[in-house]
């Protein structure tokens, strides 16, 4: 089983911290997309909220990968949820051009604990038992958003963001297994930051230069890449399904398979931080 799932913000958005601006273009999506074939890679994860990613997908991944998405948040001025939530889903598959989802997640969790999360999760099930989709869950920032839903939705996948500065997630592993949730975890590479050349990391991570001048040395003393290291840290932790990574050339992807090392990683604790403007993409654009 391949444990790596292609990321689909790429393919439709100028996505990360490292982006220029830039869009992949359909050619070079076509040729990631073969390259994650030749590596094994079976699914996609993408969300309707990623520009033209669903249409990318839908136009060159000849129906070769299960397909995961995401349900944007509730708009506020919505009176017919079911009815949204369907127009949402058959105009996502019609955009993959696809009969069905592997799983459905949703971006914001708490729509299912407000006030419309009844018909929500009515519709969803409606949806599953339709098998539109196969598989429901939540796409969350931290463990605190499984409050209020998990065991009392049933949830099939939860996706998170695990790297070796945000270990949120493995504290509350055991739970989700108990209850078995497949976890999902994506920005193993701080969306590339942690990756990157220290000289071409956005000046904003200058002021945290102790933790990447930790890293730094760790990756130097293991002997790998940091690639390397980011991956086999992750793929290491019990319970880790699958692991979301996102590409911007068929070149890059192929690096990134080709670096799944096959040791066992030791990983210093005081790697870990808990500082949300480091940790936290959405924090990034205030400073």
């Amino acid at each position: 089983m391949n444990r790596i799932v292609l990321g689909g913000a790429q393919l439709g958005l100028p996505y990360g911290i490292l982006n220029g601006g830039e869009t992949l273009n359909r050619e070079e999506v076509a040729r990631i997309l073969d390259t994650a074939v030749d590596h094994g890679i079976d699914a996609i994860d993408t969300a309707i909220a990623y520009g033209q990613s669903e249409s990318m997908i839908g136009e060159t991944a000849l129906n070769r990968f299960k397909i995961i998405s995401k349900l944007p948040p509730i708009p506020s001025d919505v009176s017919n949820v079911s009815q949204w939530v369907r127009t949402q889903v058959d105009a996502s598959l019609s955009r993959l051009n696809s009969k069905s989802l592997d799983a459905l997640l949703l971006h914001r969790p708490q729509d299912l604990t407000d006030s419309l999360g009844a018909e929500l999760y009515a519709a969803i099930n409606s949806l599953r038992f339709e098998k539109v989709i196969h598989r429901f869950g939540i796409s969350i920032y931290t463990p605190n958003e499984l409050a209020g839903i998990i065991g009392k939705f049933d949830i099939d996948v939860v996706q998170a963001p695990l790297n070796v500065f945000d270990r949120r997630i493995l504290g509350v592993m055991d739970q989700l297994s108990a209850l078995d949730i497949e976890v999902h975890v994506r920005s193993v590479f701080l969306q590339g930051v942690l990756v990157a050349k220290p000289e071409d990391r956005p000046q904003r991570f200058q002021q945290w230069s102790e933790h990447f001048t930790r890293f730094d040395k760790w990756v130097n003393a293991s002997g790998m890449s940091a690639m390397a290291c980011c991956l086999g840290f992750a793929l290491q932790q019990p319970g880790i399904a699958k692991l979301v990574i996102g590409t911007t050339s068929a070149k890059s992807l192929a690096e990134i398979m080709t670096s799944i090392p096959n040791t066992h990683l030791e990983v210093p604790a005081h790697l870990q931080s808990s500082i949300e403007q480091l940790i936290d993409p959405r924090s990034w654009s205030a400073g």
